[in-house]
Formats: structure tokens, C-alpha cells, sequence
């Protein structure tokens, strides 16, 4: 279902929005989608600090 252009422009004129059109598609068509969650921290950094860091590293 849903496999030519021509059945989604159809389903695009009566109306009906394309992420529900997708998901049909996934369904109809037996679709697995995996999503990779992203893990990560987020770390604030102060760039003037690090600035003088570097600058004493270096007089070092």
C-alpha cells in the first residue's frame, strides 16, 4: 500500500497531512524504524576563563 507516488499525491489532495501519509506507509508496509538515542552531557564553557588558562600555561 502506499508503494507509488501517484496513491500518496492522492491522499496529499483529499487532504491528509504528509506525516500521517508516512506513517501509514511504515505500517501498511511493515517498517521497523530504530532510533539511536543520543546521549550526552551538556558542559558550560566559560571561554574567558579558559582564555587565562592557556595564556599561564604558556608563561609557564
Amino acid at each position: 500500500m502506499l508503494k507509488t507516488p501517484h496513491e500518496r499525491v492522492k491522499l496529499l489532495k483529499a487532504g491528509i497531512d504528509g506525516k500521517i501519509i508516512e506513517r501509514l506507509y511504515i505500517i501498511f508496509n511493515n517498517l521497523k524504524i530504530v532510533h539511536t538515542p543520543l546521549l550526552f552531557e551538556l558542559v558550560e564553557i566559560n571561554t574567558e576563563e579558559n582564555m587565562n588558562s592557556d595564556i599561564s600555561h604558556e608563561a609557564k
